[in-house]
């Protein structure tokens, strides 16, 4: 078991958590590629609010990791890029490094602010 900010978690837990994550960053890369969007009936930019919003929540939990900041960051940057001069290319490299980025994220115990 893992003690967290409101209470425990067990290592298989935070296991599939990271898991989901790197799926839900994955995600936002089949619904950009030109070669699969088409696929897909989803607002991309809100697909983007919802993967930072549950970094930030996971975030908060596991005690403010320099890892959730990379990921945000990158995923911050690929959003920037859709919006603005979208570059599939950097875009692909900015999801696959985040989506890398989360195999780093530790799992600390007594993790606190």
């Amino acid at each position: 078991m893992i003690h967290y900010k409101y209470g425990k978690f067990h290592k298989n837990q935070i296991g599939k958590i990271k898991e989901r994550l790197r799926k839900q960053i994955y995600f936002l890369l089949l619904i950009a590629d030109p070669a699969t969007a088409e696929n897909y009936d989803v607002n991309v930019i809100e697909c983007f609010k919802n993967v930072q919003h549950f970094l930030g929540g996971y975030n908060s939990l596991t005690g403010y990791q320099k890892e959730v900041v990379i990921i945000a960051s990158l995923l911050e940057e690929a959003l920037i890029n859709y919006i603005e001069h979208f570059d599939f290319a950097v875009y692909r490299k900015l999801i696959l490094d985040a989506g890398q980025e989360v195999l780093n994220i530790k799992e600390v115990d007594n993790a606190e602010p």
